[in-house]
């Protein structure tokens, strides 16, 4: 095992596990969110561009720090890695995240006037996003399944980060598809291999959801502070709702029928494709709704003790509500332009208010735990010869 730091900046990089991974991971779909929000104030938009930039910079400077901490504690890395199943789930979050600064780029610059020439890059960058999806959603669950596995009495709804990596990326997809000014002949195959990556994550999902629902049935329930884990499993039918609505509506604005070739991707072919995958999105986002209920009920009943109310200790862990409740926000949101429903524009907009102060209270805890060392095991704070 790597030695023990002898100082608080050492300290800080040994203990820096990829769960921080999760905060620029939440503040991206909150970007995406507020851009796309229905009921728009003057400065949303420019609010919206703030959080996009802020996740840039947290991405970036976690990375940095995460990259230090393999270098200086290779070991300690890999130790975490194989025995600890939400570290290694967590580096999906690296991919997720980018996925949304991609996104960001095209609602913001390519929709904002800035030229054609953007939705290009964002569509080469999200060709490089789908090799990181890849080997999130393969070369992790192997680590967890094959080499190292954990059981499925200590199997976690983290286990789930893979699968929403996937369908990130197909909603990616979509986005470019929709927003990006790319021809037909670019955005097929953007289709397809997202339709794909939909495939692949839902069904990988719907089993973990089975295992995790098997694992409560036999009462191996999680600590206190690991319940707010439960909200990522409203993440893979909340994304995967919005990726299908998207692609949906992709298909049926023209591209099969520009493209028009073979016995598929034709003219003929984009009315049943379409609507079949939007009315799909709708089927998946009401999966979606029990588990975002769910885990509403399981974190009210983690706080509760014969009637009163205890605090569940605080920790990264709790980041993990933003991102599920954000892609089911914004596959809401994506119902209520498709359906023209105000009861939809209305429950998302809600579902957004709450989530916006769900993600400062997170940072404020998060800015309060980094100050006082406690989320970096700190225990003795930042005083330099409290660790000689």
């Amino acid at each position: 095992m790597d030695p023990r730091p002898t100082s608080p900046s050492r300290m800080a990089i040994y203990s820096f596990t990829a769960q921080w991974f999760l905060v620029p991971q939440g503040t991206g779909i909150i970007a995406v969110i507020l851009h796309q929000l229905d009921y728009q104030f003057d400065g949303l938009h420019i609010i919206s561009y703030i959080f996009w930039l802020l996740t840039i910079v947290l991405l970036v400077g976690m990375l940095v720090i995460y990259l230090a901490r393999c270098t200086l504690y290779p070991r300690r890395v890999l130790h975490h890695i194989k025995h600890d199943l939400s570290e290694s789930a967590c580096l999906a979050s690296i991919c997720i995240t980018y996925t949304s600064i991609i996104q960001m780029m095209v609602l913001a610059l390519v929709q904002g006037g800035w030229g054609k020439g953007w939705g290009m890059a964002g569509h080469v960058m999200w060709w490089t996003n789908v090799a990181l999806a890849i080997a999130a959603v393969v070369v992790l669950p192997f680590i967890n399944i094959r080499l190292y596995p954990v059981g499925v009495p200590h199997l976690s709804p983290a286990s789930q980060l893979p699968m929403i990596a996937a369908l990130t990326v197909a909603a990616g997809g979509g986005t470019i598809c929709q927003g990006a000014e790319i021809s037909p002949q670019l955005q097929i195959p953007v289709i397809i291999v997202s339709y794909l990556f939909v495939g692949l994550g839902l069904p990988l999902a719907f089993a973990l959801d089975v295992l995790f629902w098997a694992r409560l049935l036999d009462r191996s329930l999680p600590d206190r502070q690991h319940t707010f884990q439960d909200m990522i499993l409203c993440g893979p039918w909340g994304q995967g709702s919005f990726c299908l609505q998207v692609l949906g509506s992709v298909v049926l604005d023209g591209s099969f029928a520009a493209y028009d070739r073979g016995k598929f991707i034709t003219a003929e072919a984009a009315g049943p494709v379409g609507y079949a995958s939007i009315f799909a999105g709708l089927l998946a986002w009401g999966m979606g709704t029990f588990w975002w209920l769910f885990a509403i009920l399981s974190i009210t009943h983690g706080t509760a003790d014969r009637g009163r109310v205890r605090g569940i200790p605080y920790g990264l862990a709790a980041w993990s509500i933003v991102f599920p409740w954000g892609v089911y926000t914004n596959a809401a949101l994506e119902l209520g332009k498709l359906l023209d429903s105000v009861a939809f524009r209305v429950w998302s907009t809600a579902l957004a208010i709450t989530l916006v102060m769900t993600w400062l209270w997170n940072m404020s805890m998060t800015v309060r735990g980094v100050m006082n060392g406690s989320l970096l095991g700190l225990d003795r704070g930042w005083k330099r010869r409290a660790y000689m």
